[in-house]
């Protein structure tokens, strides 16, 4: 590798060096590395560089296709950076949609973002499109670790290669001189270019990288197009503004909240400017190592002392011909302030941090009316002042917006609140009382006053004395923070804005750093968990806070109650976001529409022992009761009533029901559906000829046989009435039950049991204990994998009309199953298939109806059906057999406790049992058979037990065939049938009683 401390004097001789070294070493140099001015401007040079290929001006004799810009200086993950690839590249629109898919996978998984990959099949793409042409790539790489493009279906960058790369580890905004790390990173490099010695803050070198990072950040977001790029090169110099001078020395680093001042000081305006704010944020960081960082302080920054007080303030620049002023002004101080101290400040000042001097202990007394000339006055904050709380010396700034007040004070001066010189509230849109008891401010004389404001930041362990006074007071609040408040015992949302998009409840106290606008600090940004508080705060119900996006809750041992419903949360997570609740009990998620996961795992909330209620809803447009719960029954410790569109969101549900002690401990109603109606017992309507059938059969045989002599005339032509209404389906739920229902989504993927991650087959095979399945189009069957559904006491499924078999091959054994009731599945051939060792011991009731193409039910290979009692089947027009001998077992099967017997409409059933074993009911009492035109054969009965009563048409009876009294299997082992009067002959047309 080739290195280099190139001599590049300004931004544009750095492109066009660039350039010129690709165009003069094209035999030996491939691969080019820019590390910048000392770390600093090397993304921007990148993106000019490349801003110049693309205008196919610049060096013709490189001879590129393409130019392929990859701009990941903001990282976020390899498949992020993918999803850039693809997008520079102009793929098609179903290679963005598989990067989709993916994310929206690991959504329901839990996966954090930053650990999600790139995916083959879309480097397959990659790869062919790129594969014939001539192309230079560059690279931002942002993540700080080596990346092989190769893995994302990039040729390889060799020097028998045409192709070129120019790349960098610097992001926006960073300096740093880490030369040694860097290289041992550069791996396939063939040119290393640095820059030792210029001042980075000369106007040849900074403007033109803010203007171009200013550009580019407009570019990436189309929101922001409309927005003069001088003002996002405000928000940068507002950035490096506080990064340099605000004092290190404070508990709180307010330099992380440059994207509320810079809001707040009107450089961004309008609508959108929270949001805008919010996503400069997230570009603009600064990052300069100390040596360069005292060059860049040196090189901007002017300061004055008068009299113990000093102020530092921006240079005026000069670039372009144009002269720029900054009106930001940190003051410390060593002395209490006076009106007199503030006159050398220019009254077009717009931003004021005031703080005590380094190793000045204490607070700094400010004089009333200290502010009243700053009538320009955006931004204040205040550190460690002493002023009067009834009247501030700010309550004459009419244009103030930020209000920071940290660790002041109260003079006591003045006792009576004069509403009338408040009038500066109308225009606060943030404020913070860090430490600061300044509770005047929502008091009944003024808090109306506060309207407009939109973030509310409250610590101290006193805060909660002014919670109840906020109800209704803040109709556009964005975000409330209550760290380290001593908590009141509920907190509700009863008055709180559907506006709301962030809440922190700390225990511990506020964050050392702030973020942007809406979203909150991380927790390597809190507090250390040394000092515990006893926080009393039992509730804490956001619910209806339709904009709720960002949660943080810690450290409140108390918290039983977590309400959440109709909320925005995509991914609750109680590794980060809930954590140190040890007491929590109740979790509401009800309207929960965008929820994706709940992640469990590794979890420092340790609630899962103690956690007794889980409620979940995630259909939208409706109203979400809470379910009944019974505090006082405490048979089951947890109990979970979830009703989710999507099946993918049933994987958060595995480990709260999995990780009981015993699996007693836990019930659960799990409903997949989209419904508004997701229970109840009503008969369904049926979609085959039987609707009839369904009536009440209140109307014994005998009472049939009478009517037939009543009415012999009309039933020779038209039949009797009904033999047997079909069965109500199971109505009762198990404790553990989970229904499946239409409008479910990713029902199929969800099914699969070899899934990585426990999923919804996972719960249907190891938990339901009751299932209901119904109204769905897909054709997946339910779970197999090679495992028993051990607990599965009764299965309702109908009106799967896509449906092909409901349990397939690989389906083991059924240990508890007691009733099987199967409805309506126009396209299914079986229920079991064959090749599936399934165990039926438990099995009771086996109830079909309505599947027209079911060629068999059940195949057997057991030996016995130890506790089948009834079998009843009607309406399915191809079905052969009900049971089919599968490959070599016992030429007999028993069915020791069968007692009855219905079949109904089975126009092609030979027999019940394949022709290839006997069936053996020795306890057979009743057998209803119609419409059955090819039955053969029935059951072998008991010899020396009572006989079984017989409903068949006679020519159906005559057609039988038997083995012998001997066999047990002759007519005259059975009572003498009562033979119905309805025919298979056609019937007239029209009415037969005109």
């Amino acid at each position: 590798m080739r290195e280099e401390n190139v001599i590049w004097r300004t931004f544009d001789q750095a492109v066009q060096g660039i350039l010129k070294d690709f165009v003069e070493n094209q035999s030996d140099t491939r691969v080019i590395y820019f590390n910048g001015w000392r770390g600093f401007g090397a993304s921007a040079v990148l993106r000019a560089v490349a801003d110049e290929l693309t205008s196919r001006r610049a060096c013709p004799e490189l001879r590129l296709d393409k130019v392929i810009h990859i701009d990941c200086s903001t990282w976020k993950s390899r498949r992020a950076m993918q999803r850039a690839i693809a997008v520079e590249l102009n793929l098609d629109a179903s290679v963005i949609a598989i990067i989709d898919k993916a994310d929206e996978e690991d959504d329901f998984s839990g996966l954090d973002e930053g650990s999600r990959g790139e995916i083959i099949s879309v480097a397959n793409v990659i790869d062919r499109a790129l594969r014939d042409s001539r192309f230079m790539v560059i690279f931002h790489n942002g993540g700080g670790d080596y990346i092989d493009l190769g893995s994302f279906g990039f040729p390889q960058f060799e020097v028998f290669r045409a192709n070129l790369m120019l790349w960098t580890f610097r992001r926006r905004f960073q300096g740093r001189e880490d030369y040694s790390e860097i290289k041992k990173k550069v791996n396939n490099t063939h040119f290393f270019a640095y820059e030792t010695v210029y001042d980075i803050t000369r106007s040849e070198l900074l403007f033109p990288v803010l203007q171009k990072e200013a550009t580019a950040i407009a570019a990436n977001y189309p929101g922001m197009r409309e927005i003069d790029s001088e003002r996002i090169v405000h928000c940068c110099l507002y950035g490096l503004f506080l990064y340099l001078c605000l004092p290190k020395h404070l508990e709180n680093d307010s330099s992380a909240r440059a994207s509320t001042y810079w809001m707040c000081d009107d450089i961004i305006q309008g609508d959108r400017a929270w949001e805008i704010s919010s996503v400069l944020s997230k570009e603009i960081k600064w990052d300069l190592q100390p040596s360069l960082l005292d060059e860049v302080r040196g090189g901007l920054v002017e300061s004055s002392s008068d009299n113990s007080i000093c102020f530092e303030r921006f240079k005026d620049t000069y670039f372009n011909g144009h002269k720029t002023s900054y009106p930001w002004i940190i003051i410390t101080a060593s002395k209490n302030v006076e009106v007199q101290d503030m006159r050398v400040i220019d009254a077009k000042s717009s931003s004021y941090f005031l703080a005590p001097a380094k190793g000045y202990n204490i607070p700094i007394v400010l004089a009333d009316g200290l502010f009243n000339q700053s009538t320009n006055l955006h931004v204040l904050q205040l550190s460690h002042c002493v002023f009067s709380f009834t009247s501030p010396p700010f309550i004459g700034c009419q244009k103030l917006r930020f209000l920071g007040l940290d660790h002041c004070k109260d003079n006591e001066t003045t006792k009576q609140i004069d509403p009338r010189k408040w009038q500066f509230l109308h225009s606060l849109r943030v404020l913070g009382l860090i430490y600061t008891d300044w509770y005047q401010v929502f008091s009944k004389e003024i808090a109306h006053l506060i309207i407009n404001l939109a973030e509310l930041n409250i610590v101290g362990p006193e805060c909660w004395q002014c919670i109840g006074q906020l109800q209704g007071q803040l109709p556009d609040i964005h975000k409330l923070i209550l760290d380290g408040c001593g908590g009141p015992e509920n907190i509700v949302s009863d008055g709180l804005p559907l506006s709301l998009r962030s809440f922190s409840f700390d225990g511990y106290g506020p964050a050392s750093k702030w973020t942007s606008t809406v979203e909150l600090p991380t927790r390597d940004l809190r507090p250390d968990g040394h000092i515990e508080k006893h926080i009393k705060t039992s509730t804490i119900s956001l619910k209806g806070c339709t904009g709720l996006e960002n949660l943080f809750i810690r450290q409140l041992p108390n918290l039983v109650e977590l309400d959440l419903s109709g909320t925005a949360i995509k991914i609750l997570n109680f590794t980060t976001m809930v954590v140190e609740v040890p007491n929590l009990k109740r979790i509401f998620l009800l309207g929960c529409e965008q929820l994706r996961a709940i992640k469990w795992d590794l979890s420092g909330s340790e609630i899962k022992p103690n956690l007794e209620l889980l409620c979940i809803d995630t259909r939208p447009g409706i109203e979400h009761p809470r379910p009944s719960f019974d505090d006082k029954n405490k048979s089951f410790r947890l109990q979970v009533h979830a009703v989710i569109v999507d099946a993918r969101l049933a994987r958060s549900l595995w480990d709260p029901i999995d990780n009981r002690e015993h699996y007693d401990d836990c019930s659960f109603s799990i409903h997949i559906t989209s419904s508004t109606v997701y229970s109840g017992v009503d008969e369904p309507e049926g979609t085959c000829k039987d609707n009839i059938v369904q009536q009440s059969d209140q109307v014994s045989l005998q009472q049939q046989l009478v009517w037939v002599g009543q009415y012999h005339d009309v039933l020779s032509k038209v039949g009797d009435t009904p033999m047997e209404s079909f069965p109500q389906p199971p109505s009762k739920k198990l404790s553990r039950h989970i229904e499946i229902a239409q409008g479910c989504h990713s029902l199929e993927s969800e099914l699969d049991p070899n899934a990585s991650i426990p999923n919804l087959a996972y719960l249907l095979i190891d938990m339901a204990q009751s299932l209901h399945v119904h109204d769905i189009s897909t054709s997946a069957s339910m779970p197999g994998g090679g495992r028993d559904w051990e607990r599965l006491k009764w299965c309702h499924i109908e009106r799967c009309q896509g449906m092909e078999m409901v349990f397939p091959t690989d389906t083991l054994d059924f240990w508890q199953l007691e009733t099987m009731w199967v409805s309506d599945l126009l396209m299914a051939r079986w229920l079991w298939s064959k090749g599936s060792d399934s165990s039926y011991d438990s099995l009771r009731h086996l109830y079909l109806r309505c599947c027209p193409r079911l060629q068999f039910m059940l195949p057997v290979w057991a030996s016995s059906f130890p506790n089948l009692e009834i079998l009843h089947v009607i309406h399915c027009r191809d079905l052969h057999n009900i049971f089919v001998l599968d490959e070599y077992y016992p030429e007999k099967i028993a069915f020791p406790k069968l007692t009855t017997v219905y079949l109904h409409d089975l126009p092609m059933l030979r027999q019940i049992c394949d022709v290839e074993f006997k069936m053996m009911a020795p306890a057979l009492k009743t057998i209803k058979i119609r419409g059955c035109w090819s039955l053969r054969r029935l059951p072998t009965v008991d010899a020396d037990g009572p006989k079984p009563t017989v409903e068949i048409e006679k020519d159906v009876w005559d057609a039988l065939e038997w083995d012998g009294v001997d066999a047990g299997h002759h007519p005259s082992l059975f009572q003498a049938p009562l033979h119905s009067r309805y025919y298979k002959k056609q019937l007239p047309r029209g009415s037969v009683l005109r």
